[in-house]
């Protein structure tokens, strides 16, 4: 049985474990769903970065992974709901939005493995910030060590958006803007 049965992953943990040279290692550990919004981020940062070609046609059909398909208005009936300070910060066409719309709807327990400060800002405003995760908790959790010594990473490192420090920030700031209510309209 696989540690994280119901897991989210955005697109930057997933470039990320394709640069760690780690995904087909992770995949062993977690079972992985994708909204399908996400996959042309990920094919968009594989052109980018020349060294990383990634395909999730492969993992889907091989049932490595699941790729999920959110109905538009569902998705945007959600993004309706936010408070202006949300919507400045999520852009509706991300996977982001149709993610989050995909865990708020669900009634399982989904961690969502991000790299965003806004995805984890809105869980922490939804009361929800206990199933947002860094890529750090992840790979920890699962007892992967990629050769990354998280504390010493900075918030003006690169890598800061993949760790425990980053989402607990933005999931306080979140818990704060629930507070002062905003978050929801």
């Amino acid at each position: 049985m696989k540690k994280f049965q119901f897991l989210l992953l955005d697109a930057g943990p997933i470039i990320k474990l394709f640069e760690l040279d780690i995904w087909d290692k992770f995949l062993h550990s977690c079972d992985v769903t994708i909204s399908r919004t996400v996959i042309p981020e990920v094919k968009w940062a594989s052109q980018e970065l020349e060294d990383v070609c990634i395909d999730m046609a492969p993992y889907e059909e091989k049932g490595l992974i699941r790729i999920i398909d959110r109905d538009a208005a569902a998705v945007m009936s959600f993004y309706s709901t936010l408070n202006p300070l949300y919507k400045n910060l999520i852009d509706p066409d991300d996977g982001e939005v149709a993610t989050m719309e995909f865990l708020l709807a669900s009634s399982e327990k989904w961690f969502l493995c991000s790299a965003d400060g806004p995805v984890f800002r809105l869980l922490g405003s939804l009361g929800r910030g206990e199933q947002g995760r860094s890529l750090e908790e992840m790979l920890k959790d699962i007892g992967l060590q990629p050769g990354i010594c998280w504390d010493r990473i900075t918030p003006r490192d690169e890598d800061w958006k993949y760790t425990k420090k980053f989402r607990e920030k933005f999931t306080s700031a979140g818990q704060v803007d629930s507070i002062q209510g905003q978050g929801l309209v």
